[in-house]
């Protein structure tokens, strides 16, 4: 990752930034699953799969609102992403889906006009639908401690051929709110520039997002090629870094997974620090945030009813070997410190 960062955190990080744009969505305003079909040419979208055209699939959305009466709008969906795009990795694609603002309008989708959809990568097999479930979950802890994440809604998504010939998937599925959604939420612009340094970013939200990715097991990112990493500049000049997609850390331990071969550990459950080289006394505040947040924290995990209990064990069981570690900063310096500005 990039250089060692200065963590002199300058004044005007301390003033206001002014008011947050209060956002109009109001999907992500509750944390219970929806209930969504889908309806289109499933069999052109499952295999649009040439990662050089940007094929649109016109389709229609149901879902049932606070009545149970369902609600119906059209949508565009195009497949994204590349490990999971790939046919010889998965056999459905993640999705991204656009909404007209007229059509999400006095909906739920309101202020929404796009939307990632992570959807299981094999929707057959149990394993992968709890591997969405997992990620979901560590979607909400990141929002758990802190507003600068994306917001996600689970949802349990069935697909449907509009033509009747190609049989209905059913999947586990959460949705992402959109780069620009977040960026007007936190009343900021996105910074898209590669080349950034650890120097460049606000330290105390780069804090957060190296120790969560370090609690996760997650080295599957990198700062200066935004690789799983958006940079988010507000008006005072400072860069904040959020992360996004989790699905190749060590808490959901997936069968794809692997670390990357210059890294100097053999499996995703293995945690490496990927960040920059910090003091017990400058890790020690967002230890503390961390620790503030931990009830919280498990129970992104414990309250995702269709997570299995022996996965929701597993993954708080690989938790409390973070938790064990962070109780003594100074401890958890030295650990860092052996890998710590190691690539970006």
């Amino acid at each position: 990752m990039g250089g060692h960062a200065g963590l002199r955190v300058p004044l005007a990080v301390l003033l206001v930034l002014g008011p947050v744009v209060a956002s109009a969505q109001r999907l992500f305003k509750k944390q219970e699953p929806l209930e969504i079909t889908i309806t289109t040419g499933l069999s052109k979208l499952v295999n649009d799969r040439d990662s050089t055209d940007r094929v649109l699939h016109p389709a229609d959305l149901v879902y049932k609102d606070s009545t149970g009466a369902a609600v119906k709008l059209p949508i565009t969906l195009r497949t994204r992403g590349h490990y999971r795009r790939q046919f010889r990795n998965c056999d459905f694609p993640p999705l991204k889906v656009e909404i007209t603002k007229v059509a999400a309008n006095n909906t739920l989708f309101e202020g929404n006009r796009t939307l990632k959809l992570a959807s299981s990568c094999r929707p057959t097999r149990p394993e992968y639908e709890e591997y969405i479930l997992q990620e979901a979950a560590l979607y909400r802890m990141y929002m758990a401690i802190t507003p600068w994440s994306y917001r996600v809604r689970l949802a349990h998504v069935t697909f449907q051929d509009s033509s009747g010939k190609a049989k209905p998937v059913q999947s586990w599925a959460f949705l992402v709110e959109d780069d620009s959604e977040l960026a007007e939420r936190r009343n900021v612009k996105k910074f898209e520039t590669k080349g950034a340094l650890f120097d460049d970013l606000e330290p105390e939200k780069w804090g957060y997002t190296q120790l969560f990715e370090y609690m996760i097991g997650n080295t599957d990112l990198s700062v200066s090629a935004l690789h799983n990493i958006t940079l988010l500049k507000d008006s005072l000049g400072l860069v904040h870094a959020v992360p996004y997609d989790f699905d190749w850390s060590g808490a959901v331990n997936a069968k794809y997974a692997f670390p990357d071969k210059i890294l100097p550990i053999r499996t995703v459950r293995e945690r490496m620090w990927r960040g920059d080289c910090r003091t017990a006394e400058q890790l020690a505040p967002t230890i503390a945030h961390f620790q503030s947040r931990r009830t919280a924290l498990d129970s992104a995990v414990t309250t995702i009813d269709a997570l299995t209990p022996a996965v929701k064990e597993r993954m708080l069981k690989y938790f409390a070997e973070f938790w064990s570690l962070i109780e003594n900063p100074r401890r958890a310096a030295t650990e860092f410190k052996r890998t710590c500005a190691v690539g970006n």
